[in-house]
């Protein structure tokens, strides 16, 4: 799930490979012995029982916590955990989600507000059934 959900150049953009995984392991726990064929071999189910210094250097590279390796979480944490871990690795969120720390309570609920009618406009969209929001915040239908 992690290799799907957690990627370079954010959700859109290309996949991990297991190589680029396993040395950027290697990098942040100098000794650990991992490679991108092993990495795949317990992704495919042929290898199992990963040590626990492999569990803890995965959790760090893809910014869950070991528990996501570990516990049978309930599915609704460990999507959560996801979703946070994706904010991470996208620069361009982490930066919004960073400059979003310094605003007020007041200003962050205006914020919020702006992104969901952003996000009901592109389903809209998307759907066929467009519309336009005035300056006012009220939709009109397209012409």
């Amino acid at each position: 799930m992690l290799f799907d959900e957690i990627r370079p150049q954010g959700a859109t953009g290309r996949r991990y490979t297991h190589d680029e995984v396993a040395a950027e392991l290697r990098r942040i726990q100098p000794g650990l012995r991992v490679s991108g064929a092993y990495l795949s071999a317990l992704r495919n189910g042929s290898k199992r029982n990963p040590s626990l210094d492999l569990l803890t250097a995965l959790a760090q590279f893809f910014g869950v916590s070991a528990s996501y390796f570990l516990d049978p979480a309930p599915q609704r944490q460990a999507e959560e955990e996801v979703a946070l871990a994706r904010v991470g690795h996208h620069p361009q969120v982490r930066n919004l989600a960073l400059r979003a720390l310094e605003l007020s309570p007041e200003s962050l609920a205006v914020v919020t507000q702006i992104v969901e009618r952003v996000l009901i406009d592109i389903r809209l969209e998307e759907s066929g059934e467009g519309q336009q929001i005035d300056n006012r915040g009220t939709s009109q239908p397209d012409d």
